[in-house]
C-alpha cells in the first residue's frame, strides 16, 4: 500500500510539473519552426520569377498553410491571460502535449469561417488554464504566415466571455453562423480536473479576413479528420451527431455554468449560410478529439507497462532478499524508474484532460 501511494504521488506530480517540463520544451522547438516557415514564405514571395501561374503559387502556399499534426502553424498571444504559445495542427493527443492544437477541418486562424483550437486547462503547460478569466472585449491575437490578425472576446449570457456545453455539443466547431461568421473558438475541458464538459470562448474578427486556401487534395487532413498520432484516428463520417447541414446554437444562447450535462439540449436544425467555403462546410467532427477526451488505444500498452512495474519492483525484491538487498535495490532502481515513466507516458494519454 506505501508502494501504490507513492506511485500514485509520482503519477500527479508528473501530470501536474513534469508534463509543463516537456511542453516547455517542445514550444520552445515550435517556435524556431514557425519562425523557420515565415522566412520560407517571404523568400517565396520575395521570388515570384520562379512561379510560372497564379495555380502553382495558390498550391505552394496552401503547402505552408496547412501542415502536418503536430507541426507549428501559428502563434497565439492572449495579453490578458499573459499567454503567448505556438499552435499545431492538428488535436490528437501528441500535438495538445505540444501546445494548443487546431482543429483541421476547420479555417486556419485569420480566414473566413469558424477557426477553433482546443488547449489543457492542467497539464502539459496549461495553455488554456485561465480560460475561464477572459472577459468581453479582451483581445487575441494571432499570427500566422498569412500576417497577424485580431479577435475580440464576445460576450455571453451574464456578461461572462466564456459558457459551459456538454461534451456532445460540436456544434461550437461547425462553419455557419448568423452572428459573428469570422471568429476564433477556444476550447478547453470544464471544471478542471475533469473532463465532463467544456468550457468555450467565441471571439470576433475585428481585422481583414486574409485569403481561404484550401487544404491541398490528398492530404491527411482534406476531407477527414484524423484525432491522434499513433492510431486510434477518428474520421469524420456521416454518422456525427451534427451533420453539416445544421445551423449551431448561438453563443449568445448558450448555457450557463454549472448547468448539468444531461440538461443541455441538443441543437435544432436549420437552414446553412453558403458564405463559407465548401471545402470546410462539408467537414464534420464526431467528438472533440483524443487529446481532450482521452486515448482508448493507449488501454492496452498501459496495462502492459503497469505490469512491467510490478513485474520489475517484485524480481528486485526477489533478487534482494536472496542476495544482498541494498546492491539489488541499487541495480533494480534505475530499470524500475525507467518502466515507471513509460508507464506514466501511457497512463496520462488514456486521461480525458
Amino acid at each position: 500500500m506505501v508502494a501504490l501511494g507513492l506511485l500514485t504521488l509520482l503519477f500527479v506530480i508528473y501530470q501536474l510539473w513534469g508534463t509543463g517540463v516537456l511542453t516547455a520544451r517542445y514550444q520552445e522547438g515550435l517556435e524556431d519552426d514557425f519562425e523557420e516557415l515565415v522566412e520560407q514564405v517571404e523568400e517565396i514571395e520575395s521570388s515570384p520569377d520562379e512561379i510560372t501561374t497564379e495555380e502553382d503559387s495558390e498550391l505552394d502556399f496552401a503547402e505552408f498553410i496547412w501542415r502536418p499534426e503536430g507541426e507549428a502553424i501559428a502563434q497565439l498571444s492572449i495579453p490578458a491571460l499573459d499567454l503567448s504559445k505556438t499552435v499545431v495542427a492538428g488535436v490528437g493527443v501528441e500535438a495538445l502535449r505540444k501546445g494548443p492544437g487546431h482543429y483541421s477541418h476547420t479555417s486556419l486562424p485569420g480566414m473566413p469561417g469558424n477557426s477553433a483550437l482546443a488547449g489543457h486547462r492542467t497539464t502539459w503547460g496549461a495553455p488554456f488554464g485561465r480560460i475561464n478569466d477572459l472577459k468581453p472585449g479582451d483581445e487575441i491575437n494571432v499570427q500566422t504566415i498569412q500576417g497577424s490578425f485580431t479577435y475580440r472576446v464576445v460576450e455571453q449570457i451574464g456578461g461572462k466571455g466564456h459558457f459551459i456545453i456538454s461534451p456532445y455539443r460540436l456544434d461550437v466547431l461547425e462553419q455557419d453562423f448568423d452572428i459573428y461568421p469570422d471568429r476564433l473558438t477556444l476550447i478547453s475541458c470544464h471544471p478542471k480536473l475533469t473532463a465532463r464538459n467544456r468550457i468555450v470562448v467565441v471571439a470576433e474578427l475585428i481585422s481583414e479576413p486574409a485569403d481561404y486556401y484550401p487544404p491541398k487534395p490528398g492530404s491527411a487532413f482534406s476531407l477527414s479528420l484524423s484525432f491522434g498520432i499513433e492510431g486510434g484516428t477518428s474520421s469524420a463520417t456521416s454518422e456525427s451527431p451534427i451533420s453539416s447541414n445544421e445551423q449551431p446554437i448561438p453563443p449568445q444562447n448558450s448555457t450557463p455554468e454549472g448547468t448539468p450535462a444531461s440538461e443541455i439540449e441538443a441543437p435544432t436544425p436549420n437552414t446553412t449560410i453558403e458564405s463559407t467555403p465548401e471545402s470546410v462546410r462539408r467537414n464534420t467532427t464526431t467528438s472533440f478529439g483524443e487529446g481532450l477526451d482521452g486515448d482508448r488505444d493507449a488501454m492496452v500498452p498501459t496495462i502492459a507497462w503497469g505490469i512491467a512495474v510490478f513485474m520489475v519492483g517484485f524480481t528486485t525484491l526477489f533478487v534482494g532478499s536472496r542476495w544482498k538487498r541494498w546492491p539489488a535495490y541499487f541495480i533494480g532502481f534505475f530499470p524500475f524508474m525507467a518502466a515507471v515513466a513509460i508507464w506514466f507516458f501511457n497512463l496520462e494519454k488514456t486521461l480525458p484532460s
